[in-house]
């Protein structure tokens, strides 16, 4: 009896995963795309690296919001923001082994210039 119980809540959190993990992959942001991202590299990786979590305008979604103000008002300078952005924190993933620090400074520059006339 108890290995039928156990066999049941296998089964369930299985496929608890599988359910988030295609939610996961399948929610993609809509595009918005100005046409800025091919002119400017910290829109170019905003869009492909943070606009999945943060929405493609900043408005948030998975992530907190980023527009209106909100970069600037949460991170006083733009190396405070990096430091978030370099290493991560709570929820928000480390970038410091997927983009180079140019690409780095290049999308804060964007979060906190850019992004809030999008």
């Amino acid at each position: 009896m108890l290995k039928r119980v156990v066999t049941i809540v296998e089964g369930i959190a299985v496929a608890g995963f599988v359910v988030f993990v295609v939610l996961l992959l399948a929610k993609q942001p809509e595009s918005h795309n100005t046409g800025t991202s091919a002119n400017n590299p910290g829109a170019a990786i905003f869009d492909s690296q943070c606009a999945r979590c943060h929405g493609a305008n900043g408005e948030g979604d998975i992530g907190p919001k980023l527009n209106g103000g909100a970069v600037t008002r949460d991170f006083q300078n733009a190396d405070a923001e990096l430091v978030v952005v370099t290493y991560g924190r709570g929820g928000m993933p480390a970038f410091a082994g997927k983009l180079s620090p140019e690409q780095l400074r290049e999308v804060v520059d964007f979060t906190r210039t850019q992004l809030q006339q999008r």
